[in-house]
Protein backbone atom coordinates (compact mmCIF):
# COMPACT_ATOMS: atom_id res chain seq x y z
CA UNK A 1 0.00 0.00 0.00
CA UNK A 2 1.21 3.71 -0.27
CA UNK A 3 2.53 4.50 3.25
CA UNK A 4 1.25 7.95 3.80
CA UNK A 5 -1.98 9.59 1.97
CA UNK A 6 -2.43 13.72 2.27
CA UNK A 7 -5.80 15.39 0.78
CA UNK A 8 -9.34 16.81 1.61
CA UNK A 9 -12.75 15.33 1.92
CA UNK A 10 -15.42 17.47 1.46
CA UNK A 11 -17.52 18.27 3.71
CA UNK A 12 -21.37 20.15 4.12
CA UNK A 13 -19.69 23.31 1.88
CA UNK A 14 -16.06 23.19 3.08
CA UNK A 15 -12.82 21.08 2.75
CA UNK A 16 -11.17 19.40 5.11
CA UNK A 17 -7.61 18.06 5.15
CA UNK A 18 -6.65 14.66 6.37
CA UNK A 19 -3.69 12.05 6.07
CA UNK A 20 -4.04 8.48 5.58
CA UNK A 21 -1.38 5.99 7.41
CA UNK A 22 -2.00 2.39 7.40
CA UNK A 23 -5.68 2.80 7.13
CA UNK A 24 -6.49 5.11 9.81
CA UNK A 25 -7.53 8.70 8.49
CA UNK A 26 -6.58 11.85 11.02
CA UNK A 27 -8.56 14.93 10.05
CA UNK A 28 -7.31 18.05 10.81
CA UNK A 29 -8.32 22.00 11.10
CA UNK A 30 -8.91 25.00 12.97
CA UNK A 31 -11.81 25.68 11.67
CA UNK A 32 -15.41 24.88 12.90
CA UNK A 33 -16.27 22.73 10.20
CA UNK A 34 -14.24 19.74 12.00
CA UNK A 35 -16.89 20.10 14.86
CA UNK A 36 -19.88 20.09 12.76
CA UNK A 37 -18.01 16.75 11.37
CA UNK A 38 -17.30 15.05 14.67
CA UNK A 39 -20.80 15.85 16.05
CA UNK A 40 -22.45 14.14 12.93
CA UNK A 41 -20.05 11.09 12.67
CA UNK A 42 -18.56 10.64 16.25
CA UNK A 43 -19.04 6.56 16.57
CA UNK A 44 -20.37 6.37 13.35
CA UNK A 45 -20.38 3.16 11.32
CA UNK A 46 -19.86 2.10 7.74
CA UNK A 47 -20.47 5.30 5.74
CA UNK A 48 -18.49 6.56 2.69
CA UNK A 49 -16.59 9.95 2.26
CA UNK A 50 -15.36 11.77 -1.01
CA UNK A 51 -12.40 14.11 -1.96
CA UNK A 52 -9.21 14.33 -3.31
CA UNK A 53 -5.76 13.38 -2.39
CA UNK A 54 -2.12 14.46 -3.80
CA UNK A 55 0.07 11.20 -5.13
CA UNK A 56 2.26 12.68 -7.85
CA UNK A 57 3.23 16.46 -7.20
CA UNK A 58 0.10 18.78 -7.36
CA UNK A 59 -1.78 16.97 -9.59
CA UNK A 60 -4.93 15.78 -7.84
CA UNK A 61 -6.53 12.61 -7.56
CA UNK A 62 -10.11 11.73 -6.34
CA UNK A 63 -10.59 9.28 -3.03
CA UNK A 64 -13.19 7.54 -2.10
CA UNK A 65 -12.75 6.42 1.31
CA UNK A 66 -15.15 3.50 3.22
CA UNK A 67 -14.65 4.35 6.88
CA UNK A 68 -15.64 1.17 8.91
CA UNK A 69 -15.90 3.45 12.15
CA UNK A 70 -14.72 7.00 13.96
CA UNK A 71 -14.41 8.06 17.04
CA UNK A 72 -13.82 12.30 17.14
CA UNK A 73 -11.50 13.10 14.18
CA UNK A 74 -10.21 9.91 13.67
CA UNK A 75 -11.58 7.64 11.19
CA UNK A 76 -10.88 3.99 11.00
CA UNK A 77 -10.89 2.99 7.29
CA UNK A 78 -11.90 0.14 5.89
CA UNK A 79 -10.59 0.17 2.56
CA UNK A 80 -10.22 3.27 -0.10
CA UNK A 81 -10.03 3.79 -3.93
CA UNK A 82 -7.95 5.81 -5.35
CA UNK A 83 -8.93 7.11 -9.56
CA UNK A 84 -6.46 7.41 -12.35
CA UNK A 85 -6.07 11.28 -12.83
CA UNK A 86 -8.31 10.53 -16.20
CA UNK A 87 -10.64 8.37 -14.99
CA UNK A 88 -14.22 9.72 -14.87
CA UNK A 89 -14.73 7.30 -11.75
CA UNK A 90 -16.63 4.56 -13.88
CA UNK A 91 -15.19 1.37 -14.01
CA UNK A 92 -16.51 -1.96 -15.36
CA UNK A 93 -14.55 -4.31 -13.57
CA UNK A 94 -12.15 -5.47 -11.11
CA UNK A 95 -8.30 -7.05 -11.29
CA UNK A 96 -6.41 -8.72 -8.65
CA UNK A 97 -3.09 -10.12 -8.52
CA UNK A 98 -1.81 -12.45 -6.01
CA UNK A 99 0.89 -15.31 -6.15
CA UNK A 100 -1.85 -17.20 -3.80
CA UNK A 101 -4.36 -17.18 -6.42
CA UNK A 102 -2.11 -17.94 -9.26
CA UNK A 103 -0.89 -21.17 -7.77
CA UNK A 104 -4.52 -22.08 -7.19
CA UNK A 105 -5.30 -21.66 -11.04
CA UNK A 106 -2.28 -22.75 -11.87
CA UNK A 107 -0.39 -19.94 -13.78
CA UNK A 108 2.65 -22.11 -14.13
CA UNK A 109 1.00 -25.03 -15.42
CA UNK A 110 -1.05 -23.38 -18.17
CA UNK A 111 1.79 -20.65 -18.79
CA UNK A 112 4.06 -23.68 -20.18
CA UNK A 113 1.42 -25.44 -22.08
CA UNK A 114 0.63 -22.37 -23.90
CA UNK A 115 4.02 -21.78 -24.36
CA UNK A 116 4.53 -24.85 -26.15
CA UNK A 117 1.64 -24.72 -28.31
CA UNK A 118 3.09 -21.83 -29.89
CA UNK A 119 0.91 -18.97 -27.93
CA UNK A 120 2.66 -15.37 -27.08
CA UNK A 121 1.62 -14.93 -23.95
CA UNK A 122 3.92 -11.21 -24.57
CA UNK A 123 1.32 -10.03 -27.21
CA UNK A 124 -1.83 -11.38 -26.50
CA UNK A 125 -3.51 -12.64 -22.89
CA UNK A 126 -5.72 -15.95 -22.95
CA UNK A 127 -8.31 -16.44 -20.41
CA UNK A 128 -7.90 -19.90 -18.82
CA UNK A 129 -10.68 -19.99 -16.84
CA UNK A 130 -14.54 -18.45 -16.43
CA UNK A 131 -16.25 -19.25 -12.84
CA UNK A 132 -19.57 -18.54 -12.55
CA UNK A 133 -20.67 -17.90 -9.10
CA UNK A 134 -23.19 -16.03 -7.19
CA UNK A 135 -22.50 -12.65 -4.46
CA UNK A 136 -25.62 -10.88 -2.56
CA UNK A 137 -27.79 -12.59 -4.72
CA UNK A 138 -26.16 -11.55 -8.02
CA UNK A 139 -24.98 -13.31 -10.90
CA UNK A 140 -20.83 -13.01 -11.38
CA UNK A 141 -18.44 -14.05 -13.12
CA UNK A 142 -14.46 -14.77 -11.71
CA UNK A 143 -12.63 -15.14 -14.87
CA UNK A 144 -8.70 -15.90 -14.23
CA UNK A 145 -6.55 -14.24 -17.29
CA UNK A 146 -2.59 -14.99 -17.91
CA UNK A 147 -0.65 -13.04 -20.82
CA UNK A 148 -0.09 -9.46 -21.67
CA UNK A 149 -2.36 -7.10 -23.98
CA UNK A 150 0.01 -5.78 -26.63
CA UNK A 151 -2.45 -3.33 -27.91
CA UNK A 152 -1.98 -1.39 -24.96
CA UNK A 153 1.48 -0.68 -25.61
CA UNK A 154 3.34 0.53 -22.48
CA UNK A 155 0.06 1.46 -20.74
CA UNK A 156 -0.02 -2.91 -19.69
CA UNK A 157 1.18 -3.73 -16.52
CA UNK A 158 4.26 -5.49 -17.05
CA UNK A 159 4.63 -6.89 -13.81
CA UNK A 160 1.98 -8.62 -13.67
CA UNK A 161 1.52 -12.92 -13.61
CA UNK A 162 -2.04 -13.86 -13.83
CA UNK A 163 -4.81 -11.90 -13.15
CA UNK A 164 -8.27 -12.67 -11.46
CA UNK A 165 -10.64 -10.45 -13.31
CA UNK A 166 -14.43 -10.14 -11.89
CA UNK A 167 -16.89 -7.83 -13.88
CA UNK A 168 -18.93 -5.45 -11.63
CA UNK A 169 -22.49 -4.78 -11.15
CA UNK A 170 -22.47 -1.41 -9.94
CA UNK A 171 -19.06 0.00 -9.42
CA UNK A 172 -18.82 0.83 -6.07
CA UNK A 173 -16.43 1.08 -3.31
CA UNK A 174 -18.26 -1.75 -1.43
CA UNK A 175 -19.10 -3.77 -4.51
CA UNK A 176 -15.09 -4.03 -4.17
CA UNK A 177 -14.35 -4.81 -0.89
CA UNK A 178 -17.18 -7.59 -0.74
CA UNK A 179 -15.27 -9.33 -3.89
CA UNK A 180 -12.59 -8.89 -2.21
CA UNK A 181 -13.07 -10.34 0.69
CA UNK A 182 -14.58 -13.12 -1.01
CA UNK A 183 -11.40 -14.25 -2.89
CA UNK A 184 -9.13 -13.99 0.41
CA UNK A 185 -11.87 -16.26 2.18
CA UNK A 186 -11.23 -18.65 -1.51
CA UNK A 187 -7.60 -18.61 -1.32
CA UNK A 188 -7.57 -19.34 2.78
CA UNK A 189 -9.55 -22.37 2.06
CA UNK A 190 -8.00 -23.69 -0.92
CA UNK A 191 -4.28 -23.01 0.75
CA UNK A 192 -5.51 -23.51 4.62
CA UNK A 193 -3.89 -20.56 5.68
CA UNK A 194 -4.86 -17.37 7.36
CA UNK A 195 -2.25 -14.63 6.18
CA UNK A 196 -3.61 -14.61 2.88
CA UNK A 197 -3.32 -11.45 0.86
CA UNK A 198 -2.99 -9.41 -2.43
CA UNK A 199 -0.11 -8.15 -4.83
CA UNK A 200 -2.22 -5.33 -6.51
CA UNK A 201 -6.10 -4.94 -6.65
CA UNK A 202 -6.79 -2.48 -10.32
CA UNK A 203 -9.97 -1.35 -11.55
CA UNK A 204 -10.53 -0.85 -15.00
CA UNK A 205 -13.04 0.39 -17.56
CA UNK A 206 -13.35 -1.10 -20.98
CA UNK A 207 -9.44 -2.51 -20.36
CA UNK A 208 -7.84 0.37 -19.63
CA UNK A 209 -6.62 1.13 -15.41
CA UNK A 210 -9.27 3.65 -13.91
CA UNK A 211 -8.43 3.36 -10.33
CA UNK A 212 -6.87 1.57 -7.70
CA UNK A 213 -8.37 0.07 -5.10
CA UNK A 214 -6.84 -0.58 -1.03
CA UNK A 215 -7.57 -2.48 1.93
CA UNK A 216 -5.74 -4.30 4.74
CA UNK A 217 -5.41 -7.29 2.27
CA UNK A 218 -2.97 -6.22 0.15
CA UNK A 219 0.97 -6.67 1.04
CA UNK A 220 3.74 -5.71 -1.65
CA UNK A 221 5.39 -8.76 0.56
CA UNK A 222 3.16 -11.48 -0.36
CA UNK A 223 4.33 -14.44 -1.44
CA UNK A 224 3.12 -18.08 -2.19
CA UNK A 225 4.75 -21.40 -3.53
CA UNK A 226 2.21 -23.89 -3.24
CA UNK A 227 1.89 -24.36 -7.29
CA UNK A 228 2.49 -27.86 -6.83
CA UNK A 229 -0.81 -28.78 -4.53
CA UNK A 230 -2.72 -27.74 -7.44
CA UNK A 231 -1.57 -29.76 -10.13
CA UNK A 232 -4.78 -32.22 -10.41
CA UNK A 233 -7.01 -29.32 -8.88
CA UNK A 234 -10.01 -29.48 -11.49
CA UNK A 235 -10.85 -25.81 -11.17
CA UNK A 236 -14.04 -25.62 -13.16
CA UNK A 237 -15.65 -28.99 -11.50
CA UNK A 238 -15.08 -27.30 -7.59
CA UNK A 239 -14.14 -23.46 -7.63
CA UNK A 240 -17.97 -22.63 -8.51
CA UNK A 241 -19.43 -24.32 -5.44
CA UNK A 242 -16.78 -23.36 -3.41
CA UNK A 243 -16.81 -19.56 -4.46
CA UNK A 244 -20.72 -19.59 -4.23
CA UNK A 245 -20.89 -21.24 -0.36
CA UNK A 246 -18.36 -18.70 0.77
CA UNK A 247 -19.75 -15.62 -1.18
CA UNK A 248 -22.66 -16.42 0.75
CA UNK A 249 -21.33 -14.43 3.66
CA UNK A 250 -19.21 -11.79 2.43
CA UNK A 251 -18.73 -9.38 6.07
CA UNK A 252 -17.16 -10.18 8.98
CA UNK A 253 -19.12 -13.19 10.31
CA UNK A 254 -19.53 -16.13 8.49
CA UNK A 255 -23.73 -16.79 9.19
CA UNK A 256 -24.91 -18.79 6.09
CA UNK A 257 -22.55 -21.22 4.32
CA UNK A 258 -22.27 -24.29 5.33
CA UNK A 259 -18.89 -27.06 5.73
CA UNK A 260 -17.29 -26.69 2.38
CA UNK A 261 -17.04 -30.53 2.18
CA UNK A 262 -20.87 -31.28 2.57
CA UNK A 263 -20.92 -28.74 -0.68
CA UNK A 264 -18.98 -30.90 -3.05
Amino acid sequence: MIEMIKGFTFYQSGRLPFVIDNYIMELFTDETLLSDFTKEHNFKKNYILTGQCFILGSQSQKITISVEHSLGSTCYLSCYLIDNISSKGEYDAIGVQSSFLDDIFKYKYNYLDFAKNGFNLSINFKDVYKVPFKMQNKQYELIYRIGQNGLLGLLEDFEKKGEVLIPLKFGEIQECYSVSIVLQRFAMFMISRSDISFKRIVLYNKGLIAGWFYCNLISEESYSAYDVLFYEFDVMKYAPKILNNIALDVYNKITQSIPLGHDI
